[in-house]
């Protein structure tokens, strides 16, 4: 839809207003560094590795991961590399949302407004994680979903959009599969279903990739974080208490969520936003079911987003008058009142009891972007940085045990294997029950008798017959040839129940 000219200069200063608060809020988490570790490997040489000795994704954002590795390829530099990409893509998400969905001023307006009644957004519209990407193509989602009616929106755009999604974070998809199930069902047709298998080609070839070079189609942080041996009763606790934890630190993103979800029975409106209303809530549900995470408000950040665009740009309300557009104005000032102003100093305690952490605040000081200097760079001013740059010029062993992997890991650099007993970056690890107490996010595992001895001279040393079996297949899959004899037979074995029976084995 072309835009009028008096539109124009309103939202230049939106956009622009908004760049100076990302910008002033910009800094970079520690979980960053450990796919950064994996882009300065590819980028000089040593594959999609993380240990350089073994084969473990060790990221969950392909598609991010990608796009970083292509930017540091050309600019040599990481920390303002990376800054420079995500402010880039949350802008260009917002220019979307204003170009391509924002019927006029006010509801330009509203929805910038609802933005910054968000700390969950307008923290990880930096950090270094894949957030802003992902801002960018649910963006793109939405423009094509409610910009025409139904049966006749793009198929194929969508439907690669929604790879691209998932290919950026793959739990994402839950947010837009209920529409892309209704607008499949809806064009059903053999053509149709040949568009789909197209569009869906990256995602597909990314997981038989992974199959085959790591030996697993899903990141190992999801075998960490998951394979734990903890109840599932305890999980949904946990992200009960995260959401929790969001309502009490982050009253404005919980309102922009619960306002999203109940616009379609309230307002009742356009029938296009029901299936985004649909995806958002199976996602919070994905959110609880899975624990929620660490750090506060990243889980919530995406769906704020999503939230913030239906309540602008898609109420009927808002299209016929501009009432309902100076109601959502002032209701979302009313939003930023209730929502304390967002400090930068490290708060205190640093990890509440609940195991939940602001991560901006307690990373800011070294990694904001206010504080960069050239001399100091990141995230060699960072304590757990100095010991991986002292890791790197004083190798004093060949396996090194550290369970903050991100700076350290990175500032390390590539000839340092280094053992995270939280074991994001650790195949082996990763298949084994966490101890207790535990921390979402964080599954501390018991060191097996043996295994550093193991990993450094390569002749398994484990003490346990399961242990051995599990550790053997790993070196197959992860350290050998990747046509080597009897590798293929392992990957199916480590990921078939015959395997979930030689890790409950190793654990009792």
């Amino acid at each position: 839809m072309p835009e009028a000219w008096p539109q124009r200069p309103l939202r230049l200063v939106l956009l622009l207003s908004l760049a100076l608060v990302v910008l002033r809020l910009g800094w970079m988490s520690d979980d960053a560094f450990i796919s950064f570790r994996t882009v300065w490997n590819l980028v000089n040489g040593y594959g999609l590795t993380w240990n350089t000795d073994e084969r473990v994704q060790a990221f969950t954002h392909p598609l991010w991961l990608f796009l970083i590795a292509a930017a540091h390829a050309l600019s040599g530099e990481m920390y303002l590399t990376a800054m420079a990409v995500s402010v880039a893509c949350s802008l260009l998400a917002v220019h979307v949302v204003l170009r391509r969905l924002c019927y006029g001023n006010t509801a330009a307006l509203a929805f910038v407004v609802l933005l910054l009644c968000s700390q969950a957004v307008l923290d990880f519209t930096t950090s270094g994680l894949e957030n802003p990407l992902s801002f960018l193509l649910v963006a793109l989602f939405c423009a094509q979903w409610l910009n025409h009616p139904a049966g006749y929106r793009p198929l194929f755009g969508l439907m690669l959009t929604g790879c691209l999604l998932a290919l950026n974070r793959l739990d994402l998809a839950v947010l837009v599969a209920p529409a892309l199930a209704i607008e499949l069902w809806q064009q059903r047709s053999r053509r149709a279903l040949g568009i789909t298998v197209i569009a869906m080609t990256p995602l597909v070839a990314w997981e038989l990739f992974s199959l085959l070079f790591y030996g697993f189609p899903f990141p190992n942080t999801y075998y960490a974080k998951l394979n734990t041996g903890i109840p599932k009763a305890e999980y949904v606790a946990q992200g009960l208490v995260y959401l929790l934890d969001v309502a009490i630190r982050d009253p404005g993103t919980l309102l922009i969520l619960a306002l999203a979800l109940l616009a379609p029975f309230a307002y009742g409106g356009s029938r296009a936003r029901v299936p985004l209303v649909l995806g958002l809530l199976a996602y919070l549900a994905y959110v609880v079911n899975a624990g929620g995470d660490f750090m506060q408000g990243r889980f919530v950040s995406v769906p704020a987003f999503l939230a913030a665009i239906l309540l602008s740009t898609d109420s009927d309300p808002l299209r016929r008058t501009d009432e309902g557009r100076i109601w959502l104005v002032l209701s979302a000032v009313v939003l930023i009142a209730a929502t304390r102003l967002i400090p930068l100093e490290a708060s205190d305690p640093p990890i509440r009891a609940n195991g939940i952490a602001d991560e901006r605040h307690y990373y800011f000081a070294q990694t904001g972007l206010l504080y960069h200097q050239r001399y100091r760079k990141v995230p060699f001013n960072h304590p757990w940085g100095m010991t991986g740059a002292r890791m790197r010029g004083t190798p004093s062993q060949p396996v090194e045990v550290f369970n903050a992997i991100g700076f350290a890991g990175f500032a390390a650099g590539p000839d340092v294997h280094i053992v995270d007993q939280h074991a994001l970056s650790d195949a082996f690890l990763a298949r084994l029950p966490s101890t207790r107490p535990w921390r979402i996010g964080h599954f501390l595992r018991e060191l097996p008798p043996g295994y550093l001895a193991s990993l450094a001279d390569g002749r398994n040393r484990l003490v346990d017959p399961a242990q051995r079996a599990l550790f053997d297949d790993l070196q197959k899959v992860i350290r050998g040839p990747l046509l080597a004899p009897g590798r293929l037979d392992a990957i199916w074995r480590l990921n078939t129940r015959r395997a979930a029976s030689s890790e409950s084995a190793a654990a009792r």
